[in-house]
Order: C-alpha cells, then structure tokens, then sequence
C-alpha cells in the first residue's frame, strides 16, 4: 500500500511538472510570436532571399535558416498530413489534371490526325469531289438569266457600223468605197442602180454581223454567269465537306487526345500517390526527443516515433529516496505510456502495535482483490502467399533424331489477405502467372494471367454464409497468333472479365469452399477494339463489353497428401439464364505442388476452360463461309524453379470490459 502511495505521488508530480512547464513554454512562446516572430521572419527572409550583397557562410546554414522559416510559417506536419489524408479519401488520388487542349506530344500518340495529313487528305477529298461533279448538270437560277438586255450592252440598228470601226467585220472589196463616189461621176440610171444595190448589200451584211455579234455577246454573258454560279456552287459544296471533315477529324483527334490523356493523368496521379506516400512515411516516422526527468534532477531520453516501439528505463525517487523502476514506452509520435518495471514486486505489510496506538487492520473491498483480464489477444488478419519462378532450357546440335533449343520461363506470383472475426470473413487473393518461350525464332508468350477475388459475408447459420464477390481477370501482356506478330489477339484489358456474385458460400473448414450465387452478373469488355476484334470473345460488332446475368457456381478444396505434397482445386461454373441449357462457362483449375527443399519447389498445372461465347474456325459450309464453335481450352505445365512462402497473422489487442 505504501508503495502505491509512492508511486501516485511520484507520478502525479511528474505529469504536474511537465503540465505547467509546457503551460509555460505555451505562454512565452505566445507572448513571443505576438511580439518577434513575423518582424524575425521577414528579417531572416530577407537575408534568405539573395537579392542583396549578403550572402551565407555557408550552404547547410542557409538550409537550415530556410526551414527555420518555413516551420514557423507553415502549418504543422500533422496538420497537413491530416488534410492530405482526408483529401486522398475524398477524392481517391485526383491530385493533378491536365486539358486535352494542352497535350503537347499529340504527334506522337498513336490514331492522332496531324495537320499535314488533314491536308493532304482534304486535297484528296477536294480532287475527288470535283472529278464527280458535271457542272452542265447543275441548274442556274432563272433570275441570273432574266432581263439580258438591262445587263448586257448590245449594238443597236444605227450602231452597226461600229463593227467596221473596231474591225469586227470586214467587207468584200466590192462593196468598199462605193458610197464615196461623188454623185458627178454617176452618169445614168444603171449606175445610181447599181450603188443602191450595193448599198443595201452592206447593209444587209452588217445586219448579220451585228445579230451575230449581239448573239455572240449574250451567250458569252450566260456561259460566264452560268460558269461563276456553278463554280462558287460547287466551292461551296466543296467547303461544306472539308469543314464536315475537318469538324470530324477535330472531334477525332479531340477523342483521341482526351483517352491518351486520361491515362497520362492517372500515371502521373499514381505516381504523385506513391511519392506522397514515401513523404508521409518519411513524415510519420520522424523521430521526437522527449526528456524525462525525476526528483533527483537525474533525464533520461525517450524518442517518440510511429511504427516504433522503444523504451527507457528510469527510476522515481520520493523524499525518502525510496526508488521505483519504470519503463516509459514509445506508442507513437505524440504519445507514451509508463509501466512498473517488471522486477518489482509490491508486498502488503500487516499492521503492529506500537507503544499506545492501535492500529486497526485494513481490509480493502472485495473488488481489489482480484485481477481482471482486461484484455485478450485475437489475430482477425491472416497474410500470406508464394511465388515459383522455374524455367526449362533444351539446346540441340546435329541431333540425329531432330528437335530444335528452346529456353522458357514461367512466373506464379500468389497472395492473400483473410479477415475473419466474429460473423464477418473477408477474403482477399490475387494471382499473377507469366510464362514466356524462346524457341529458335523469337520470344513467345505462353502465360499470361492476372485475377483478383475479394469475397466479403456474414455469417447466416451453422457454415453458411450470406456472402458477395467480385471476380476480375485479364491479362498484362500483347497476345498473337504467332509466328504473326503484326497483328494482335489480345492485350491488357482485352478482353477483361469481371463477375460481380452474390449469394451464399459454404465453409465447413479452411480446406473446402462451395459458393452458389444465383444473383451473378458477368461483363466481357475489351479496351481496344481498333487493334483487336472483339467478336473473338463474343462482342458484337461496334460495341466494347456484353452483359449477362446467370447462377454461378464456385467450388475450391484443397489438400494436403503429404508434409511435401499439396493439391488445390478451383471450379467456376456460370449459367446464363437468357439460354440456361445451351449457354454455359467452364473454368477448371487444378495445381499440384511438390516442395522438393526449402527453396525448390516442382508445380503441375491442368487448366481447362468452356466459353459458349469463345468460338473457333472448325471448317466452312457449301457457301464458304467459316464456321465457327465453342470448344474446350485445354492449358497444362510442368515446372521447376525456386519457390518462396510466407504467412503472417496480424495481432491486435481487444478490451474486455
């Protein structure tokens, strides 16, 4: 009982002692900052600025001067990680955007129109376009052609010897220079006859020449008007289809630009994520020193950090010099607990008389006599995975019996983070598989997967659970038909299946695991259909993704033949309601594994699979055409290569009562 007594004492002057001393150093540094801190700030900033003659002694004081600074006047660490980590929930890593208009590399993404081909294709389209019009064909409004005579100049009658003026026509010797005869040397009738004759020849004949040239004149007026309509007709039209054009191949590019961007974008967000992360990490982890003294004037340090957890031992003392152990633990950056060492031990002393004073016993409550457990340990997360990475090399040379080299290489990368507490039991896995070949010609692939499970339920009655999954597969890397390496069959996201399930799931025990989900909803979608056909996976044409709903059925079991042998199966089977009896998928995977050593391990993998919607060439009908049928996909490998397994329960402590 004393010894409690001690140490409340001692603690409560500790914790009193550092409550008014940090009081204190509150109350100066406030007086301080309303006093000294902007007018030293801006004096530093100042000097820190290099604008002026004064300059550093050297680089690491003018660091260390700059966050001096910055310190004071930004907000505190924990400030701005806090509001980091509340914007990061809020809107899920959008940290940076950029507009469309402003991708300057356009040229060089892949589909983007550049001015020079617009050009020339315009050109292309104008020539062709001008090449099928008939421009006799096109009709010229009546209004052009109408009131000739108010547009057009013609000779009138008394005008007709302005021909001869400006030498449109020219007269027959004949009848030149007659009319300038004087009338002296016209000496009978025969002769003034005669000039009359010719006279009205003349006439005559410049009458035609100013009908024909009239005539003349008129129809090069409508052959010019008619050729200026139907020209600007068909320059109009022209314009029309090269701004249509144009229009199409800006809302193209625009299209084109937006998608490259969009995943600039999320590259670049992910990327500030992951340097954010490393900067929070490097923030979280910085180290606090904290002093702790005792009565004695005797400190001890203690460094304050997260994701730490170092100690200090010291000693109180009382007025006494009674000494008591403790261990001042770090729980985080702002935080510390104190303990009593674990060597001492407190002893009830029981009462004695002395001299004339009775002392009388003291019994304490019923309640102080035991020690409750307050606490107990549970380990609701379960982490784990393995990896094999093997390979197969075979080199020939002048083998009689034939064959050729080939080196090939196979990844299997799998991981699992399980929650199971209480009712809930969330299950989380991702497999990676990656094989390649290198016959004699180029490098092949010859596996290729990535899918991601994540199952969450509630417990319902006895085994089951009322559960919900989501399933989503595809594929990391290009997909050909080799030897063709032009033209490819599949890539990442094409085609990528997603499942989204909900049902009840069975579990008996950790080995066995029977999941019917009569609420499934299956989505093929495939990402670029410019470059791959997505009828190869039962998308219609000009479309990306088809939907189906259906039961689907998932059955996993596992066992362990012996210390060294496993075997793993996993069984997916999905019913389309839309044609129950004919439509149906298969995926069946079996995986045995023998660990040969530690590090060593050999893998043996059957896998088929039946998709209504996957169809092959199986030959052509009396018309030619291809026919097309689903048919089993059959993947099997054996492998050996290095192996390594981990597995890993997160502890956390609960509190009773």
């Amino acid at each position: 009982m004393r010894h409690r007594f001690f140490l409340a004492v001692i603690l409560l002057t500790v914790c009193c002692s550092l409550n008014v001393q940090a009081e204190r150093d509150s109350s100066k540094r406030k007086k301080s900052q309303v006093d000294s801190v902007q007018v030293s700030v801006d004096y530093l900033k100042y000097f820190l600025e290099q604008n002026n003659n004064w300059i550093p002694r050297s680089e690491d004081l003018m660091q260390n001067l700059k966050g001096l600074v910055h310190f004071v006047e930004d907000e505190k660490i924990d400030t701005i990680l806090n509001k980091i980590g509340r914007y990061r929930e809020i809107n899920d890593g959008d940290f940076f955007y950029r507009p469309t208009t402003r991708v300057a590399d356009s040229l060089e993404v892949d589909g983007y129109v550049s001015q020079e081909e617009v050009k020339e294709q315009v050109g292309k389209m104008e020539r062709s376009i001008r090449s099928t019009i008939v421009k006799d064909q096109i009709p010229v409004p009546e209004d052009l052609l109408s009131d000739l005579d108010s547009k057009v100049r013609l000779l009138e009658r008394d005008e007709a010897e302005l021909l001869l003026r400006d030498s449109l026509v020219i007269l027959p010797d004949s009848l030149q220079g007659f009319d300038v005869i004087p009338d002296s040397l016209i000496s009978s009738p025969a002769d003034f006859k005669r000039l009359q004759r010719l006279d009205s020849m003349k006439n005559a004949l410049l009458e035609n020449a100013r009908l024909q040239y009239n005539n003349n004149v008129l129809q090069f007026y409508i052959d010019s008007v008619s050729e200026a309509y139907r020209e600007e007709y068909v320059q109009q039209y022209v314009n029309t289809q090269k701004a249509l054009f144009s229009d199409s191949i800006k809302g193209h590019n625009y299209r084109v630009l937006d998608v490259y961007n969009q995943q600039v974008m999320r590259s670049v967000n992910d990327s500030i994520a992951r340097m954010i992360d490393v900067l929070t990490d490097y923030a979280e982890n910085e180290e606090v020193e904290v002093w702790v003294q005792n009565s004695e004037g005797d400190s001890t340090k203690v460094i304050l950090r997260n994701n730490g957890s170092r100690y200090a031992r010291m000693f109180l003392k009382n007025e006494q010099k009674d000494s008591l152990g403790i261990r001042v633990i770090n729980t985080s950056k702002n935080a510390m607990q104190i303990f009593i060492d674990d060597a001492v031990t407190l002893k009830r002393f029981s009462t004695q008389q002395t001299k004339d004073f009775n002392f009388d016993r003291f019994e304490p409550e019923s309640n102080l006599r035991s020690i409750d457990q307050r606490y107990k340990v549970v380990t609701p997360w379960n982490l784990g995975g393995d990896g094999t990475f093997g390979f197969t090399q075979t080199a020939v040379s002048n083998w009689k019996k034939g064959g050729k080299s080939a080196l090939s290489t196979l990844l299997v990368l799998k991981g699992f983070a399980n929650y199971s507490y209480g009712k809930v039991k969330w299950e989380n896995s991702v497999e990676l598989r990656n094989g390649w070949i290198k016959p004699s010609g180029p490098i092949q692939k010859n596996d290729d997967k990535f899918e991601f499970i994540s199952r969450f339920g509630l417990s319902a009655f006895k085994k089951w659970y009322y559960s919900a999954e989501i399933d989503f597969q595809t594929q990391l890397f290009n997909g050909y038909k080799y030897p063709d390496r032009d033209n490819k069959i599949s890539a990442f996201m094409a085609p990528a299946k997603t499942m989204i399930k909900v049902g009840l799931d069975y579990k008996p025990n950790n080995d066995f695991s029977l999941f019917l989900s009569p609420f499934t909803s299956k989505t093929v979608y495939v990402r670029d259909t410019v470059n791959i056909d997505p009828s190869n996976f039962g998308i219609e044409a000009g479309k990306k993704r088809y939907w189906e709903p259906g039961l689907n059925a998932d059955i996993k079991w596992k066992k362990k033949i012996t210390h060294d042998i496993s075997y793993q199966m996993k069984y997916k089977m999905f019913i389309n309601y839309s044609a129950p009896f004919s439509k149906f998928d298969v995926d069946w995977e079996n995986n045995l594994v023998m660990q040969l050593n530690d590090f060593i391990n050999l893998r043996m993998m059957l896998h088929l699979i039946y998709d209504d919607n996957v169809k092959f060439n199986v030959g052509e009908d009396a018309n030619g055409n291809a026919i097309l049928e689903p048919k089993w996909q059959v993947k099997e490998f054996i492998t050996i290569g290095f192996s390594y397994n981990f597995n890993k329960r997160v502890y956390r402590r609960e509190r009773l009562n």
